[in-house]
């Protein structure tokens, strides 16, 4: 005759136990998981809370990868964004000329993306996104506040992108450029910035 063997219940000890063996393994694949992908500066790069430092005669340019921070989070779904920050330390006015900041990404040179593209692919999202029946009041009181928030959209993207040009002595330009998107894709790439390759690899947060 076979002998029967029962399992024990779990006992609210051993129940606390094998949830703490459990726990661990849980967490570790979770944060896996969940570990968002940015770039930083390559080793070697002077840097400083993910911005790479760059110094000249007199200016000093820190550059950052970091999705653009405007109302418009939209804009992260299209472009892919490096924020700058340019500081003339000279006594007379140097200019930062609009073919610097290029990227070189698997071979592939991304050249930035001039404001008055953005401006019209976010005014043509906005009209592809409503829609109008001229024969209703309400959609059409909608529609103007629809366009309205648009316009300070478009407005807040102009306040925060880069502008070249000029900087007068002991001024500070800073401000969002924008590329391809498909820059993200890669694990790495260089960006010119006065003349220097400057790397960023891509890394876990």
């Amino acid at each position: 005759m076979k002998q029967i063997v029962k399992n024990k219940p779990l006992t609210g000890t051993s129940l606390l136990q094998n949830i703490s063996m459990i726990l661990p393994a849980v967490v570790l694949l979770l944060s896996g998981a969940c570990s968002i992908k940015q770039f930083v500066p390559a080793q070697g790069i002077l840097s400083e809370n993910r911005y790479a430092i760059i110094r000249d005669d007199s200016l000093i340019v820190a550059v950052r990868i970091q999705d653009y921070s405007g109302s418009n989070s939209a804009i992260n779904n299209r472009f892919f964004s490096v924020y700058l920050r340019v500081k003339n330390n000279a006594a007379s006015k140097r200019a930062v000329d609009s073919s610097n900041f290029s990227i070189i990404a698997r071979g592939k040179q991304f050249d930035h993306i001039p404001i008055e593209y953005l401006l019209a692919n976010m005014q043509q999202a906005s009209l592809l996104s409503s829609y109008r029946d001229p024969f209703n009041v309400d959609n059409n009181d909608n529609f103007l506040r629809e366009e309205a928030k648009q316009q300070e959209l478009y407005y807040e993207l102009i306040a925060n992108a880069f502008r070249f040009g000029n900087i007068l002595p002991g001024g500070v330009k800073e401000g969002y450029l924008f590329y391809n998107r498909d820059i993200y894709q890669t694990d790495s790439f260089s960006i010119d910035v006065l003349g220097k390759s400057i790397g960023f690899i891509k890394t876990k947060r």
